[in-house]
């Protein structure tokens, strides 16, 4: 029995070297075994790869499957209320939502970003149709879609596309998280009382500003920062 002088292992009489530092073995007492089988396959496996065609349709086939059961059930059994409208509209989402899987290198980012925002619309949209109301879905809805489909843009663009700093990362989301809350509730107020009233966004909008300040802080000292991204192992 063997053992490794630089790392301790122990070594399969038939290894000629570690098999975890690759440190040469040498040991006068127990030649290297080179007739009996290594205990390690000299063949390298691979998983066959799965093609996106295959996935995209096999899981669009079981989407419109759902879809089509669910429709003929509400269209033949349970008929009093358009309940399939419901699943197919979320079955549609999500698979927009996978458009990236289904074809990875082939589309851009961006443009999926915006067909997930467009998706969200047009589902909200059936839900208005269904349900209709006091024009909630064109002054609170909409809006919100498609204020929240720009900002995951910018996020996007920040965040992953550009190489920025995690402070300026920091401050995108900061940003973010400060004009979707004022948006949200200046869209409600006037809505329901036609008043543009900032309470309990305003105070989520002060929180923002003073930790974006300090963000803004950090980026100009460049002695603290760095300091900090020792401390914090960042």
């Amino acid at each position: 029995m063997s053992y490794c002088v630089n790392c301790g292992v122990e070594l399969d009489r038939t290894r000629a070297s570690c098999p975890l530092c690759h440190t040469a073995v040498f040991n006068p007492n127990q030649p290297v075994d080179l007739e009996s089988p290594t205990p390690y396959p000299k063949n390298v496996g691979k998983s066959e790869n799965v093609d996106s065609s295959e996935l995209t349709s096999l899981l669009t086939i079981v989407f419109a499957t759902v879809g089509v059961v669910c429709g003929l059930l509400n269209w033949l059994v349970f008929t009093r209320t358009c309940w399939s409208f419901y699943i197919i509209g979320v079955l549609a989402m999500i698979w927009v939502n996978l458009i990236p899987v289904f074809f990875r290198d082939k589309v851009n980012p961006f443009v999926c970003i915006a067909l997930d925002g467009i998706a969200m619309a047009l589902f909200v949209g059936m839900i208005a149709v269904l349900h209709p109301g006091q024009g909630w879905y064109m002054e609170i809805a909409l809006p919100i879609i498609f204020i929240s489909t720009a900002l995951l843009e910018i996020f996007y663009l920040f965040n992953i596309r550009l190489k920025t700093s995690a402070i300026t990362k920091m401050m995108v989301i900061v940003g973010i998280i400060a004009v979707i809350t004022v948006a949200v509730q200046m869209l409600i107020g006037f809505h329901f009382n036609r008043i543009i009233n900032l309470t309990w966004s305003a105070v989520v909008l002060a929180c923002c500003v003073a930790v974006e300040v300090i963000l803004f802080a950090l980026r100009l000292h460049h002695g603290v920062r760095n300091e900090l991204r020792k401390r914090m192992h960042f």
